[in-house]
């Protein structure tokens, strides 16, 4: 079977499998919970009678922004639930996946059936999925981002950083914060990019944009009395906590180290020489993972009333426990993702502004869920990411292996 009839049979199951998620009404991470309780009645709400409910917003429990519930409100005309409703959700996710594939089309010299397959690979993503299907908060923060992170590569492709680029590189990534908190790191990487590259009459016109738009953020901190809405929720430091970061980080870098090994195995096709040439460097990080957990005394079942399960420490940590039983089974994944993030880190500046960003804003959540970096591991290394993207190659081995492991992902969250 020769490549193109690789590539179309996958693209064909993975577009296909999507289609039977949403007939059989799939669900992933408690999806239908969060959307019943949280995010259905924070958009009816809102629909119902704004002011009221903007400023009660912290009732509902979403712990973010309201942007999305804002759009699902006024700009779908269906109530929440419904088929259409949901229909419209994954016509909407649909649009930031050609978003992907005009990125991917930028950066990469593949063929169309080559950049419509790595484009299909996100549909496999179980949170994208769920998202998707049932008119989650995840995808409208992630769409936006997208629409950012691409005129932020056309800046880059032309080599010049026009004035409205940088607005809407701004806007965009101001409305993903505002759907996503996570996405904080994007506006950080961006301003830090900018405030390292470009000349100061950019800078200036960069800070006078953001902070235009931090503008509807500071009207909600004032009428709320936070950050979020703590008159419901109770205790910011529950969300956001700057002594969880070990325990946090320990789970960034497992599910870091999990989401590289495909990309590992494409980049790399001498794994033995591989793993021999990093095994000193491997065990390095792996010592310091260890010890970084037993000097901080790290409990992955704190968030657990029951004390018997990872509550909230990413599917990497639940996972491995499950088969080793063994609390810290899943600090194997945390080295791979340390020694990853640390070569990654040494290839450019901007690799270093993005890994920083990222790093800070999300090693300050206590609660740390898969959804917050899947698929964003993946749509980062394909856009944002510095390495050598002629070692990539689209080849039957790496096409397979790639399908494969996505399509394990799924059918394992299905599952289990």
């Amino acid at each position: 079977m020769n490549t193109k009839n690789f590539l179309l049979i996958f693209i064909s199951i993975n577009s296909l499998s999507f289609i039977f998620g949403f007939i059989l009404s799939e669900e992933h991470g408690a999806s239908i919970l969060d959307a019943n309780q949280h995010t259905y009645p924070a958009i009816s709400g809102l629909k119902e009678n704004f002011l009221l409910n903007i400023l009660n917003y912290g009732k509902y429990g979403e712990n973010s922004y309201p942007l999305h519930h804002i759009i699902f409100a006024y700009l779908i005309p269906f109530n929440v639930g419904t088929i259409y409703f949901k229909f419209t959700s994954c016509f909407i996710s649909g649009i930031y996946l050609y978003i992907f594939y005009l990125i991917i089309k930028n950066k990469f010299n593949y063929q169309n059936k080559e950049l419509i397959f790595l484009t299909s690979l996100i549909i496999l993503s179980p949170y994208f999925r769920s998202s998707a299907y049932w008119g989650l908060t995840e995808n409208t923060g992630l769409g936006f981002a997208l629409i950012s992170i691409y005129f932020f590569i056309i800046c880059q492709k032309n080599n010049t950083f026009k004035k409205n680029h940088l607005f809407l590189i701004c806007v965009f990534s101001s409305l993903a914060l505002y759907a996503r908190l996570e996405f904080l790191f994007l506006c950080m990487f961006f301003y830090l990019f900018i405030l390292n590259n470009l000349k100061i009459k950019q800078i200036i016109f960069t800070s006078s944009i953001y902070f235009i738009m931090t503008i509807p953020g500071l009207v909600l901190i004032f009428m709320w009395g936070g950050l979020l809405d703590e008159q419901w929720p109770g205790e910011f430091n529950y969300l956001i906590n700057i002594s969880t970061i070990p325990r946090t980080l320990l789970v960034i870098f497992s599910l870091i180290g999990f989401y590289s090994i495909p990309f590992l195995l494409v980049l790399n096709s001498k794994i033995k020489y591989l793993i021999k040439k990093n095994i000193i460097n491997f065990s390095f990080c792996l010592f310091v993972c260890a010890l970084t957990y037993i000097f901080f005394d790290i409990d992955i079942f704190e968030l657990d009333p029951s004390q018997d399960y990872p509550y909230g420490q990413g599917f990497v940590t639940n996972i491995m426990f499950r088969f080793t039983r063994m609390e810290s089974g899943y600090l194997l994944f945390s080295a791979i993702g340390l020694l990853v993030s640390y070569y990654i880190f040494l290839i450019s500046n901007q690799n270093k502004i993005l890994i920083f960003c990222l790093l800070t804003v999300f090693s300050l959540r206590v609660h740390f869920f898969t959804e917050y970096l899947d698929p964003l591991i993946f749509i980062l290394t394909f856009s944002l990411l510095d390495f050598d993207k002629s070692k990539i190659y689209l080849n039957r081995k790496n096409i397979l292996l790639l399908q494969s492991f996505f399509l394990a992902l799924l059918t394992g969250a299905i599952l289990i």
